[in-house]
């Protein structure tokens, strides 16, 4: 990379951090969740508005390949944080309820995209394709709302992130299956789906369970050497970013998401004695990288595109991609944490759409499975999907008086009840 290249790149990163931390300033100002702050600075300065604006021959903001790759190290390091909040024996203890809330949570919506899409007058490739994009749930904008409240240890936020985990592993299925159709439509058998996913699982669950096991004694074995060298500092959280970025390429080359990989090394190092060492060290890295991340979702949407939609459609999908994941991981988490609210966040939190749902739609495209209506149809309803859970989040738990929260949260429930 050329020097100037590479300095441009640097100065547009430090325009983009600066921005989106004043945005997410104001949106606490207007008591709004943080997370939507850099969503909507990343709009503003996307290629589409500010961003593409001519200056001096070139855009304002280029999104070259170095800002991308740095978005993408923070949503890696946002799903590591997350694993570092739940071990291996607190997801098999949740295991049915996050299997279960899964299973709703993607059955409900693929069923509702080929209902919808037949009752449009679409063909079951593009019902299929519809539902899978609708499947996949992204727990990036949920974890960091919840990690505002502080609440990722809460029952809750443990259902919520094991059942998006696997979520996210059979959205992964549904794609290769959609795959397999497209190449092949005349073979589409349900056995042949059935497989893909329950090897998937397998996959999953038995890379979950070896580095469970093995990632702790490697801890210990880096701190040994540690200590026979005083010189080395913070030996374990490096050797420990070492492996979370290991094992999300590991995961990349088993036909998982990466992000898949990052939790997985985060709940193995949960089961070390040196998880909040790991989880301290990894804040300060995340402050730099997730913001970034989130500023990129959020300079991916096209506004015009929106306004340019057909509505109807949009807004079948988008009620559709929100009742679907509410009513489907809402109720069986009642069931399973005897609490209505409770259950209800974790349908708040399985709503948002993201990357997986980004790349099943973008197979539709590339393959010209669906039209520009559809494709730009269901961008809108990702991107609407993603401004939800931090809404319906905050209110639930500012309006929940047995709910501990941080202090700034305190004080804001205290105005919202002398303002009531």
């Amino acid at each position: 990379m050329e020097q100037s290249t590479l300095f441009r790149a640097v100065v547009d990163i430090c325009i983009l951090i600066i921005v989106g931390e004043l945005a997410s300033t104001l949106s606490a100002r207007l008591r709004l969740p943080r997370i939507l702050g850099p969503l909507f600075a990343g709009i503003l300065l996307g290629p589409n508005l500010l961003g593409g604006v001519n200056v001096g021959g070139k855009p304002f903001i280029e999104f070259t390949d170095l800002i991308i790759i740095f978005s993408e190290i923070g949503a890696v390091l946002l799903l590591f944080q997350a694993g570092l909040h739940m071990k291996f024996s607190e997801l098999l203890k949740t295991g049915v309820a996050s299997l279960t809330v899964a299973l709703a949570g993607v059955v409900a919506p693929f069923l509702f995209g080929i209902l919808a899409s037949t009752l449009l007058g679409y063909d079951l490739v593009v019902g299929m394709l519809i539902g899978g994009a609708l499947s996949a749930t992204s727990i990036a904008i949920s974890l960091k709302c919840l990690g505002e409240f502080e609440q990722l240890g809460s029952p809750e936020s443990k259902i919520i992130i094991g059942a998006a985990v696997i979520d996210d592993v059979l959205a992964l299925s549904i794609a290769s299956v959609i795959l397999s159709v497209v190449s092949d439509p005349v073979n589409l058998r349900f056995s042949s789906m059935a497989r893909s996913v329950v090897l998937t699982l397998l996959l999953w669950f038995l890379f979950s369970a070896f580095t469970s096991l093995a990632v702790p004694w490697f801890t210990e074995y880096v701190n040994r050497l540690e200590k026979l060298d005083p010189i080395r500092q913070n030996l374990v959280p490096f050797a420990s970013l070492m492996l979370c970025f290991g094992f999300a390429g590991a995961s990349g080359l088993l036909g998982l998401s990466p992000l898949i990989g990052a939790f997985i090394a985060g709940m193995a190092i949960a089961g070390s004695r040196f998880f909040k060492e790991v989880s301290e060290f990894t804040e300060h890295l995340a402050v730099f990288f997730v913001p970034l991340f989130f500023i990129v979702t959020g300079a991916n949407v096209n506004p015009y595109a929106m306004l340019s939609g057909n509505f109807f459609l949009i807004g079948i999908l988008s009620l559709g991609a929100v009742v679907t994941k509410l009513v489907g991981c809402g109720i069986p988490a009642q069931y399973f944490l005897k609490s209505r609210e409770k259950g209800w966040r974790v349908g708040y939190g399985m709503i948002s759409r993201g990357e997986i749902g980004l790349v099943i739609a973008s197979i539709g495209t590339t393959y010209n499975i669906i039209s520009d209506e559809v494709y730009v149809a269901l961008i809108v309803v990702i991107f609407l999907t993603m401004l939800l859970p931090p809404i319906l989040l905050r209110n639930s738990y500012l309006n929940d008086p047995s709910c501990i929260l941080p202090d700034h949260m305190r004080q804001t429930r205290a105005r919202n009840k002398m303002i009531s």
